[in-house]
């Protein structure tokens, strides 16, 4: 009696992957993003609930919202940036994505601190512009969404000029890309396994941490 041959478990990956530019596809990434923003949200949540004083939510609800907007550009940023380096010197995208990570959320956490001070000091000093100090939002009752808007614009410059630099740092140490292949190197030959811990457990792990690092810097 004829049977169908059974598909072996290993043909189609249970996660739906791009392997070819390490992203997840379908319902996988918007999963992934949404757990990865409610983290985010209820880390600041807890760091707020930490402090003393503790912010208003308005001034909180301003401090965080940069970040969500800066972390956006990254995001498409380091895709953007690992798929063109890994197409012209045929790496793998999911080293220079996680290579991305990393170093945003510790060498480039600190580049960004540098460009903010640097930037807010001579905007503010030398071109005497206001509302550019960073997690103040005017005296009035309600935070100035001018001031925001200032503060958001400099902050994404910031950011951008952070992932320029980062760039940069990439081309000068090509042996970082070693480090990366040897930080993955437990997952085998396995792109699926690469791909979501990649594109899925570290940025929720490592974006919790910038987060938490960076709202210490934008706040007042």
């Amino acid at each position: 009696m004829y049977s169908p041959p059974t598909p072996s478990p290993s043909s189609k990956p249970s996660i739906p992957v791009d392997d070819g530019n390490c992203e997840l596809l379908g319902p996988a990434a918007l999963v992934v993003q949404a757990l990865m923003g409610v983290m985010v949200v209820l880390t600041l949540v807890y760091k707020r609930h930490r402090e003393k004083p503790k912010r208003k939510w308005r001034i909180w609800a301003f401090d965080v919202s940069k970040q969500l907007i800066g972390q956006i550009i990254v995001h498409f940023s380091n895709v953007f940036i690992s798929s063109l380096v890994a197409s012209e010197a045929v790496q793998n995208p999911c080293v220079l994505y996680f290579l991305n990570i990393v170093v945003d959320t510790t060498v480039g956490v600190g580049i960004l601190y540098l460009f903010l001070w640097g930037t807010t000091k001579i905007l503010t000093e030398r071109f005497h512009l206001k509302g550019l100090e960073t997690g103040q939002y005017g005296e009035g009752p309600k935070p100035s969404v001018k001031f925001w808007v200032r503060q958001a614009g400099v902050y994404v410059a910031c950011l951008l000029g952070m992932k320029v630099a980062v760039v940069v740092l990439f081309a000068v140490w090509p042996g970082l890309f070693d480090i990366g292949e040897w930080l993955l190197s437990w997952t085998g030959d396995n792109e699926t396994v690469q791909v979501v811990v990649v594109m899925g457990i570290c940025p929720i792990l490592f974006n919790m941490l910038q987060f938490w690092l960076i709202d210490s810097i934008v706040k007042a």
